[in-house]
């Protein structure tokens, strides 16, 4: 019979988490994780198999419990007001000063560099996100709030690709102050 476990696995994910949002899959070794979560290497592979492993719990974690609450947002409000409460969320965050960008897509770019399944969860993150939108939108025409000649999905991939430079921005101290601009933009092109 094994000894008890004497950690909460939640927190050692949390914790793995942070070490990856602040330096990334590829910069963080086994030896930072052990050193931040406290547990020892063998207890690491035992529970969580590899690196990966750990990786894919920690995304499924900031899905789950960070980054929900902003998603959340279009689930409970698919509408025109929701897509607006929903861009100023994510302005509001890349303009503060400790902003370090959003773990899922930090890791878009680096597809390549993490596993496939890592890979798979971030990719259907961002097309959950863009879904969402779409619905929003679709809503929204339905609602008179937007026109009916919109191209609902077109405009629901550009408020996407809009976010990721707004992360990208939100990573770069010279960048952060024309972030509140693109609010304005992209409802600019919504009513237009």
């Amino acid at each position: 019979m094994g000894r008890p476990r004497t950690y909460s696995r939640d927190a050692v994910i949390e914790t793995a988490m942070s070490v990856f949002w602040r330096n990334g899959y590829m910069a963080t070794s086994i030896s930072d994780l052990v050193r931040e979560t406290g547990l020892n290497t063998a207890s690491m592979y035992k529970e969580f198999g590899d690196k990966d492993g750990l990786f894919v719990e920690a995304l499924e974690y900031y899905r789950g419990h960070v980054i929900g609450p902003r998603y959340q947002i279009l689930i409970e409000n698919p509408n025109l007001a929701g897509v607006e409460m929903f861009l100023r969320n994510v302005m509001t965050g890349a303009a503060r000063t400790e902003y370090k960008g959003c773990l899922m897509m930090n890791h878009l770019a680096q597809r390549h560099l993490i596993s496939a399944d890592a890979a798979m969860q971030v990719g259907a993150f961002c097309a959950e996100v863009e879904s969402l939108i779409e619905t929003a939108l679709l809503n929204a025409q339905s609602d008179g709030d937007i026109g009916p000649e919109k191209d609902a999905r077109q405009l629901a991939s550009f408020i996407v690709f809009c976010v990721h430079g707004t992360v990208l921005y939100g990573r770069h101290d010279a960048k952060k102050d024309v972030i509140p601009d693109f609010y304005d933009m992209i409802m600019g092109v919504l009513h237009r």
